[in-house]
């Protein structure tokens, strides 16, 4: 990935305060550090932390945790709900595709709905076994092509061709597929396990958590700040129309299941 690239999407992560998604999803890291069955003493690195969801959980059970983002600022939020836990954690500006870290690095590496969106899964992929040590495992949460891929199908049809224009190769939803992360490892981890799951977004209404998600998820608010206003307005109307689509409330509420793959491997 070029610097400029890589800057460009660091100020895209940077630009939102993705807290409050983040802490709408702590049960998704609870459950994966209890699948990944991390230890206290160990080494834990949190890939694509964002505000440190999983590097907090991890911290819960006992790890040494080290969180790792892009956006420096990211980390900055994640020390502050980390301090208000009295929990304590290590930090470390990093982009996934290039870890900062020497072979066999850590006992455990961690990432929940954050490696799914580097450009180059292959790299990524290889990145998150390199940093662990044999014998180590790894757990990783990812969206599927259920709701997620319906947003993204959502942008991908419908957006003006500049605005949709993003590099080619498998889109974030890829790692969501059990069959795509087992060639994505291949012989290279043991003890394959993956575990379909969902989780619920909850608002007061569709249209609610398309704007929820407009203020707060970075992806969708810088497509939506390079649209014109009446596009903007039509993105939010397409965007409530998905989550209508999966909600399972019949009081006039939001209630719809996302479902993502837990996967967890033991390094080979």
């Amino acid at each position: 990935m070029s610097e400029e690239l890589e800057g460009r999407l660091r100020q895209m992560w940077a630009a939102t305060d993705y807290t409050p998604i983040a802490t709408r999803e702590t049960l998704v890291s609870e459950l994966l550090v209890q699948a990944v069955d991390v230890h206290a003493g160990e080494r834990v690195l949190d890939v694509a932390a964002g505000t440190g969801n999983t590097a907090m959980a991890a911290a819960r059970r006992g790890g040494v945790v080290t969180a790792s983002d892009l956006a420096p600022v990211n980390l900055e939020r994640a020390a502050r709900r980390a301090e208000a836990e009295g929990l304590e954690l290590r930090y470390e500006v990093a982009d996934a595709q290039k870890l900062p870290f020497e072979d066999d690095s850590f006992d455990v590496v961690l990432s929940s709905f954050g490696v799914m969106y580097a450009l180059d899964h292959e790299r990524a992929a290889a990145e998150l076994l390199r940093v662990c040590r044999p014998g180590g495992r790894f757990g990783i949460v990812s969206w599927g092509q259920g709701l997620f891929g319906a947003l993204q199908r959502t942008f991908a049809a419908n957006l003006p061709s500049a605005a949709r224009a993003r590099p080619t190769g498998p889109v974030p939803a890829s790692w969501g597929d059990e069959q795509y992360c087992r060639e994505l490892f291949g012989d290279r981890v043991r003890e394959f396990k993956a575990t379909p799951r969902t989780h619920e977004f909850c608002h007061t209404s569709a249209r609610a958590q398309a704007e929820f998600f407009r203020d707060h998820l970075p992806p969708f608010r810088a497509t939506y700040r390079a649209l014109d206003p009446e596009t903007q307005w039509w993105l939010l109307d397409a965007v409530a129309d998905v989550f209508e689509s999966f909600n399972r409330a019949t009081d006039g509420t939001l209630v719809a299941r996302a479902d993502y793959l837990e996967v967890v491997a033991t390094v080979a």
